[in-house]
C-alpha cells in the first residue's frame, strides 16, 4: 500500500465515522443538524447518508 493509498484510505474512514455519528445523533429535522449536515456536505463532497452508502466497507476488498 502507498502512502498516498494509505492518506486516502484514512481520509475516507474518518469521514465516514464523522458521517455515522451526524445519522446516529441528528435525527431531528432542525435548524443546527441541517447547518451540520450542510458542514459535512462541504467537507465530504455528498450528504452523510449518501457517504455512508458508497464508503461503508470499501477497505475491506
Amino acid at each position: 500500500m502507498t502512502p498516498d493509498q494509505y492518506y486516502q484510505l484514512r481520509k475516507h474512514h474518518a469521514l465516514l465515522e464523522e458521517a455515522k455519528q451526524l445519522m446516529k445523533y441528528n435525527q431531528r429535522n432542525k435548524a443546527v443538524d441541517m447547518i451540520k449536515f450542510i458542514a459535512f456536505k462541504q467537507k465530504a463532497g455528498m450528504m452523510p447518508a449518501e457517504y455512508i452508502e458508497r464508503y461503508d466497507n470499501c477497505w475491506k476488498d
